[in-house]
């Protein structure tokens, strides 16, 4: 019956299996970490061409669901998914009926990766890729959590007596990612109350440091300030930089000393 389990294989069923084991399931943008590969035969003989991975977030986008052939165009939106980084081990093998391999990898959380706020997610994905039969592969979730700089960025909105309220990761065509994360902070304490309805931020990163875009909405009341949300005066962009070097307490002087301007 060699012949039926080889075709079972190659349609997935009694192949090979893979599991993704990580040291820790929290990381912070940048950080480096390794993970352990471990690999089963299955009921059949196989060969190994390769062992893939990719560090995956996902994001609201839109789809287009009508051709350009069509009269008009229809789009909707969906929950898309973006390949971060992607590596693989160019260690090419034969996994024996029943065999356990392990393997060792590296990589490391880019800097632009989202933050494991809101509903998006963040996982691993390990893949073996298998000639002539189903690839196998499985997935491990991980949590993203701010470098010390970003961090530092919250801490002076805290301080402050801002909250972040929401996190999105919406579609944008100008970024260096097809989607960005925008944190909406509210004022819960302090004098920012009376001036501020919200603050929008979008952080990312350049050569020059970690640049965030502001949208200040101010407070007003009565019939102006419905008139004013409607022609957007009521909103004011503004854009600061932090240099890469700075120091985190600098930084969260630097954000309690912009927001103490605002009148």
């Amino acid at each position: 019956m060699g012949w039926f389990k080889k075709a079972l294989a190659k349609v997935g069923v009694g192949s090979a299996e893979i599991e993704l084991v990580l040291p820790k399931a929290s990381f912070a943008q940048g950080e480096s970490t390794s993970a352990t590969v471990l690999v089963t035969g299955g009921s059949t003989r196989q060969q190994i061409d390769t062992l893939s991975f990719e560090l995956c977030c996902d994001y609201m986008g839109w789809e287009q669901i009508r051709s350009n052939g069509e009269q008009g165009q229809k789009r909707r939106k969906r929950r898309m998914t973006h390949t971060l980084v992607k590596w693989h081990l160019p260690d090419t093998f034969a996994l024996e009926t029943g065999e356990k391999r392990q393997f060792d990898t590296q990589f490391q959380i880019p800097m632009d990766t989202p933050l494991s706020m809101g509903d998006g997610k963040i996982w691993v994905r390990g893949s073996l890729d298998i000639p002539m039969a189903k690839d196998a592969s499985c997935e491990a979730l991980v949590t993203v959590t701010p470098d010390a700089l970003l961090n530092a960025v919250f801490e002076g909105f805290e301080q402050s007596g801002l909250r972040i309220e929401m996190v999105s990761n919406q579609d944008v065509e100008r970024a260096s990612l097809p989607f960005e994360q925008c944190f909406t902070l509210v004022p819960v304490s302090g004098r920012l109350m009376e001036s501020l309805r919200r603050v929008e931020l979008v952080a990312s990163r350049d050569n020059e440091g970690l640049q965030l875009a502001l949208v200040l909405s101010r407070q007003s009341g009565g019939v102006g300030d419905a008139l004013g949300r409607l022609v957007g005066a009521n909103k004011v962009r503004r854009a600061l930089t932090i240099p890469h070097d700075a120091l985190p307490t600098q930084t969260t002087k630097h954000i309690e000393a912009f927001l103490s301007k605002i009148e």
